[in-house]
């Protein structure tokens, strides 16, 4: 960590450090400066690893770092909710690895991150905290001999990634925003380039505007297909989820960096199923639970949302799904339609956006002689817009179980949310102006897990009030009054 964390605080000063540089070239100022400035943020890096302790004692979990602003983090440890070990190419380069250890409240000041465990190590304390009983009354550091000598602990494989599903990466929209990402920090530097960017143009010109037009669009399907099969291998790679006798989930992913992540099944109230259009188009989806404790974004997730299975055949995410919930119900059940009302309302709101926009390409066309392209573009959307609206409400349902409320809403991201009865601790209705005329309702189940709240999108007004009644017994008597 003497050679981490200096390059660490480099990266995190590497603004100021160029700012130094430049303005020092720029005047008669000695080059000693930069020097100085260099060696301040090396002993800044040097002064962590000297300042930080920790310790596991009482049932207690301690953290204290600093040098001129000391802080201690201490936690009980049953309010322990989830454990990460990650280990960046700079660690794993040195056998290191982080642990993060994240309680009740999810949020990024009371998560406890120790970065100075040697790997063995930081499996076997994420191994200690979430799976002993009772935390043993001595001291622990990174040199106990007992913590690293935990064993393994067998685990049942509930999935390993097969390297065929990379083919579902394209259909991801990873791609495109890498590649927005990268076209924005290049348009940055794009007056060092003027000259291959003007002779683009001129060969542009010389082949003419269909030709170019065929040019470019296959051109950036296969940069952007190139780019998320990069972020599906980075992210991805060698993806296990398992399950622990003691009572957790644990998935372990990355090529570059490796992330482990352990959630307590007792915390996870639900599943999502997702499928993007391009990936339905595949039969494809991607898996994640609905967890408790949980309030930073995971790759391929977000908030409160932890990623169970990557883009993989559907039938893969049901079973992993089946197989976390223990019942095969809620992932394949037929959802109930919610009726005349709901699919003219998904009609109307996709049609008349639509028709607008022609109708401003169109005044557009007459009054400044657009090209012909810009002009079909206008019109495009009111060819697709009934097709969108159609599989809309194709897509919107719910249903409810014995111990699940199921819903699911979308066309371009389609989403199937199981979220247990007993983790739903409130019911909102919504009734817009155009929903009460239409005689329809959303509710929304709110709960303390993944997005704190999920709607069963216009509903029926008699199905609403049936809906509130059975998942809050108590709103009958309040209605009554």
């Amino acid at each position: 960590m003497l050679l981490v964390h200096p390059v660490q605080e480099a990266v995190r000063f590497l603004p100021a450090l160029l700012a130094v540089f430049v303005t020092g070239r720029s005047s008669d100022r000695s080059p000693w400066w930069d020097v100085a400035a260099l060696i301040a943020v090396v002993a800044l890096g040097v002064s962590r690893w000297f300042t930080t302790r920790y310790r596991i004692t009482g049932g207690q979990i301690e953290l204290r770092h600093g040098l001129l602003n000391r802080k201690l983090l201490a936690t009980p440890a049953d309010r322990l909710r989830t454990v990460d070990v990650t280990a960046p190419i700079w660690h794993r380069l040195l056998g290191l690895a982080r642990v993060e250890i994240g309680t009740a409240s999810g949020t990024l000041s009371e998560r406890i991150v120790l970065d100075a465990l040697a790997a063995p190590v930081a499996h076997a304390l994420r191994a200690e905290l979430l799976h002993d009983k009772e935390i043993r009354a001595g001291d622990a550091g990174p040199g106990d001999p007992e913590m690293a000598s935990v064993g393994p602990v067998s685990e049942t494989v509930l999935l390993q990634l097969d390297p065929r599903w990379v083919r579902y990466a394209p259909l991801t929209t990873s791609g495109l925003l890498t590649a927005l990402a990268v076209w924005g920090f290049g348009t940055q530097f794009i007056g060092a380039v003027t000259g291959p960017i003007e002779a683009a143009f001129d060969q542009f010109r010389a082949w003419g505007v269909w030709v170019t037009a065929i040019v470019l669009v296959v051109a950036g399907t296969v940069w952007v297909a190139l780019l998320a099969v990069t972020a599906y291998v980075l992210a991805y790679w060698d993806f296990r989820l398992t399950r622990h006798p003691g009572g957790t989930l644990h998935t372990s992913r990355g090529l570059l960096t490796t992330r482990s992540t352990s959630i307590e099944e007792g915390r996870i109230r639900g599943v999502e199923l997702a499928r993007p259009l391009l990936l339905r188009w595949a039969r494809a989806a991607h898996l994640s639970a609905i967890t408790t404790g949980l309030r930073r974004a995971e790759p391929g997730g977000g908030a409160g949302v932890a990623p169970l299975v990557p883009p993989a055949p559907e039938q893969v995410s049901i079973e992993v799904g089946v197989a976390v919930l223990g019942d095969p119900e809620p992932l394949r059940v037929a959802l109930v339609g919610h009726g005349p009302a709901a699919r003219r309302r998904r009609f109307v709101r996709a049609i008349l956006p639509a028709i607008a926009l022609a109708g401003l390409a169109g005044v557009l066309e007459w009054r400044f002689d657009l090209p012909v392209a810009l002009t079909a573009a206008g019109f495009l959307p009111l060819l697709t817009a009934p097709l969108l609206a159609a599989d809309r409400y194709a897509g919107l349902g719910h249903t409810l179980l014995s111990r699940y409320l199921i819903t699911q809403e979308g066309s371009v991201y389609r989403r199937r949310v199981a979220l247990q009865r007993d983790g739903i601790i409130g019911v909102v209705v919504r009734e817009s102006y155009f929903q009460r005329r239409a005689g329809v309702a959303t509710v929304v189940a709110a709960t303390a897990a993944g997005r704190q709240g999920y709607a069963v999108l216009d509903a029926p007004a008699h199905h609403a009030d049936r809906l509130v009644v059975d998942l809050i017994p108590q709103a009958s008597e309040f209605r009554d009054r």
